[in-house]
């Protein structure tokens, strides 16, 4: 603080003040209780009392995980828990007509989704249950980038796209969504320029 004093001070005294402009959400949870928070006279902007800053100790991960021994390696690749034989057919399989981008971010969509379905959170069990599906679809200058990429089921999809009443109905018999569900679902269909289903 003496510090802070001496090199904010001039011929007319302190430019160091305990007012200034209005906190942040985030500065008035991190610093807002302290009494050493002053603000530099003019531009009011706060200067954060170094004595108030907050940390962490950084945890060690454990001592069985090593990439050199086989229970390391299980403990290693412990929090892969979606079917990775699943996820290597998919790697194996041939897509023709399909960017490589599209194939790359068909497997990372499976990592970062648990291997499960995007609406309704059912596990992949088959191959053939997994869609690609392009949220915002091709015909409208949808991309192969993964965020515009998600994973559904077969009758998922279908539903995604149907317009007939009759298709609906059975898709949703099918697939006994839940309100939630039906919200995703939505989203998808709205995006991929559908009407929404009541």
């Amino acid at each position: 603080m003496t510090v802070l004093i001496n090199r904010l001070s001039d011929p007319k005294g302190s430019r160091l003040v305990r007012k200034g402009c209005e906190l942040t959400a985030t500065e008035r949870k991190l610093y807002g209780k302290s009494k050493m928070l002053r603000f530099v006279a003019g531009s009011e902007e706060p200067i954060y009392p170094i004595g108030y800053t907050q940390h962490k100790n950084p945890m060690a991960k454990k001592r069985s995980v090593c990439s050199f021994t086989p229970e390391g390696r299980e403990d290693l690749h412990d929090n892969l828990k979606f079917n990775v034989p699943l996820m290597r057919k998919m790697m194996k399989q041939p897509l023709y007509n399909r960017s490589a981008e599209y194939a790359d971010n068909r497997i990372s969509l499976f990592s970062a989704q648990w291997g499960k379905c995007s609406v309704t959170g059912r596990e992949f069990t088959v191959l053939e249950d997994i869609h690609c599906h392009h949220k915002l679809p091709k015909n409208k200058c949808g991309t192969d980038k993964y965020e515009n990429l998600t994973l559904v089921l077969v009758p998922v999809h279908k539903l995604i796209h149907a317009t007939d009443e009759d298709t609906i109905r059975k898709y949703l018999q099918i697939l006994n969504l839940r309100k939630p569900q039906i919200a995703k679902l939505n989203e998808l269909r709205r995006m991929a320029g559908v009407d929404a289903i009541i």
